[in-house]
């Protein structure tokens, strides 16, 4: 994997408002696409705070639904139109408005708030308009969240949750085929050598 492009990402950082997108645009046309774009990631952590992963895609790369703190392990899809919270509004002070804690609203000078960080595994597939919520701290490798799902606790590993809760509905495998899976670490290789690898790593789930 090759290293972010330095001039690419300083001339993104001095760029104006208006002409990031385009910048961006470039970047990921110049780098191979969303998935593997060095100095794409290099802008989101270094920036804006949030980690992607290799291999990972999609909503991941939205400073509109995605804040500070949210790591994306490898190989993630994530759908457009997420919505990612790691803060509530106050219900312990008389009153839960802005004011005493945005300092946009006028009358502290620093966001108040503590936002939990949260860690999206390798693997994961959230699908539109699912809204993860501040009590969640981890959704663990290969999990899915259905589209429209309101998550409000850590998702296990390989689990599928749906619904407003969300539940758990299913596994994709058996714990002896996650097991497999796990030990295998295969989102540790870059495209190249997994590509090399995928008949086999077929085997542990067709078997």
């Amino acid at each position: 994997m090759k290293a972010e492009n330095k001039f690419l990402f300083k001339l993104y950082q001095l760029a104006p408002s208006r002409l990031k997108g385009l910048i961006q645009h470039q970047i990921v046309r110049r780098e191979g696409g969303q998935m593997y774009s060095m100095t794409l990631r290099a802008i989101y952590r270094r920036l804006y705070g949030i980690e992607v992963g290799y291999g990972s895609y999609g909503g991941c790369f939205s400073r509109k639904n995605v804040p500070r703190g949210v790591v994306f392990g490898n190989y993630c899809s994530i759908a457009p139109e997420i919505r990612i919270f790691r803060a509530n509004h106050p219900k312990d002070t008389f009153t839960s408005h802005p004011l005493l804690y945005n300092p946009v609203a006028g009358f502290v000078e620093k966001d108040m708030l503590e936002r939990a960080p949260l860690k999206v595994g390798n693997d994961v597939w959230i699908g539109e308009w699912a809204i993860i919520l501040p009590r969640v701290s981890v959704i663990g490798n290969g999990a899915m969240v259905g589209a429209g799902s309101v998550v409000t606790k850590d998702v296990p590993p390989y689990a599928i949750v749906a619904g407003n809760p969300a539940k758990i509905i299913g596994y994709r495998f058996d714990e002896i085929t996650i097991q497999k899976l796990e030990e295998s670490k295969w989102w540790e290789r870059n495209r190249f050598d997994l590509e090399k690898e995928i008949n086999e790593l077929q085997k542990i789930t067709s078997t």
